[in-house]
């Protein structure tokens, strides 16, 4: 008779996934949620805050869950009752007012506060802390779930995109500090000591899982990571690498170098036996590479989404058009007349990304030259994959923004707050997944129940980060 850990590890293993349409449709129910706060706050500026949390965090979680068949009615139970509230505004008020709403204050700085961005990774950790406990319930289909090896899902998305968004963060320090490249041995030495330093409470907290998980004997995916590694490793040492390699990132454009790393990728899976050792159920336990063949191996993959989001960063977090921006980070402001083609704004950028890696990665997946979408090998088709999501949704939520602006004392503070300590939300998703884990059979829990849970779960992390935000104490990515 198996386990109880086995039956929640067999739960989770040899998944199919579902259609990338699905994951779109269902996951843009976070994008019709914004716009429908938008809507509102537009008309009520007073709004409170148990509003905030059912339409930016219970909307999405009904979505991966009770409506998880029926998105359709949840986009349209979420969007129309708010256009009404706003359009009733509208035609009810002066012109005063709106005209008031839609006050913008110039600024000559060049990386401001956007909320668009704040909505976009706020929406994307409440997204993946929601489905990291959701995953171990029946209430979450079984499509939404990680695959095994080929095929797509929102979970295998949403690594990506985390990564993505981190490494769009990353570029904010990185337009700061850009100034003329000249290589010293010495300070480069000095950059690799920095982000090791940098990177060490995230190895810890990768190390501090893996005991925890031997020790309890907590359910664990072998074939995701490996038996030592896991995703908290994963994110440790993205700038430990980044540190490596910042003489060639600072001569060559990110996006450049992500494409370069992208054939790479695809070179060794094609014409090495690697697939095969990645692969393989019977070298497991040979040696510490092939314990950990799959952490190893995706981290190449990870590593490239994550150059890839700060390639975003030049014409995304900039306030103004600087020189080139689009595929190259500068601090020069491009003068309004004689701008070339790859000087862009930040709509204008996202629209060209958008476009360029939609195709990109239509034409790569329909080709029988590449591999096919796996996120156990973080290869480039999922790599395209994740980086053309994330553009999309990035156009989208400033697309929001630019139509419905509104003064900065009007954001969500959930919204906020969750951007404000996006590791440390991450960090207590973890932990109450693994508590509640290990407190109760989830297979044996009633759909109900699991909802019920979801929502005292997500309060309770949700809670801490606005209690945090409103003393002013950040812990971000």
């Amino acid at each position: 008779m198996s386990s109880l850990k086995q039956l929640k590890e067999s739960f989770v293993s040899d998944l199919t996934g579902g259609s990338i349409e699905e994951i779109y449709f269902v996951t843009s129910v976070a994008l019709t949620s914004y716009l429908s706060y938008k809507f509102i706050r537009d008309s009520i500026a007073q709004l409170p805050l148990v509003y905030d949390y059912v339409i930016n965090v219970l909307t999405i979680l009904t979505a991966i869950t009770i409506y998880n068949n029926n998105p359709s009615f949840l986009h349209y139970s979420i969007f129309i009752p708010s256009l009404l509230v706003y359009l009733l505004n509208h035609y009810t008020t002066g012109q005063q007012k709106r005209d008031h709403h839609k006050e913008k204050k110039a600024t000559d700085a060049l990386l401001t506060r956007k909320q668009f961005l704040t909505a976009y990774r706020s929406h994307m950790l409440i997204i993946t802390n929601l489905a990291i406990l959701a995953v171990d319930f029946k209430i979450f289909p079984r499509r939404f779930a990680k695959v095994e090896t080929w095929g797509t899902s929102m979970m295998d998305l949403g690594v990506g995109s985390f990564v993505f968004s981190m490494g769009l963060v990353y570029s904010r320090q990185l337009i700061k500090s850009q100034s003329s490249y000249k290589f010293s041995f010495k300070a480069y030495l000095r950059i690799i000591k920095q982000s090791t330093i940098k990177a060490l409470p995230l190895l810890v907290l990768g190390f501090a899982r893996f005991v925890s998980v031997k020790k309890l004997e907590y359910q664990e995916h072998v074939t995701e990571y490996g038996i030592h590694w896991n995703f908290f490793i994963t994110l440790g040492l993205l700038p430990v690498l980044l540190g490596v390699l910042d003489p060639i990132l600072n001569i060559l454009p990110r996006v450049v170098v992500a494409f370069a790393l992208i054939a790479l990728n695809e070179f060794i899976l094609q014409k090495t036996n690697a697939l095969e050792i990645i692969l393989s159920s019977e070298n497991r336990l040979v040696n510490f590479v092939t314990m950990n063949k799959e952490g190893i191996y995706s981290f190449l993959g990870y590593f490239t989404i994550f150059i890839f989001g700060q390639s975003f960063g030049s014409f995304v977090l900039t306030e103004y058009p600087t020189r080139n921006n689009l595929i190259s980070i500068s601090k020069a402001k491009a003068p309004r007349k004689g701008s070339n083609l790859l000087t862009v704004s930040t709509t204008q950028g996202l629209i060209i990304a958008t476009v360029f890696y939609q195709v990109l990665f239509s034409i790569v997946d329909n080709s029988n030259n590449f591999t096919s979408i796996s996120r156990r090998l973080a290869n480039a088709s999922y790599v395209l994959w994740v980086v053309s999501y994330n553009a999309t949704f990035l156009l989208a939520y400033n697309l929001i923004d630019k139509f419905l602006p509104e003064p900065s004392n009007l954001t969500s503070e959930l919204l906020e707050s969750v951007n404000n300590n996006g590791l440390l939300a991450f960090l207590l998703g973890n932990l109450l997944t693994g508590l509640i884990n290990m407190s109760i059979n989830t297979l044996e829990v009633s759909n109900t129940v699991a909802f019920l849970i979801l929502i005292g779960y997500s309060a309770v992390w949700i809670s801490t980060v606005i209690v945090l935000n409103r003393k002013q104490i950040y812990i971000k990515l």
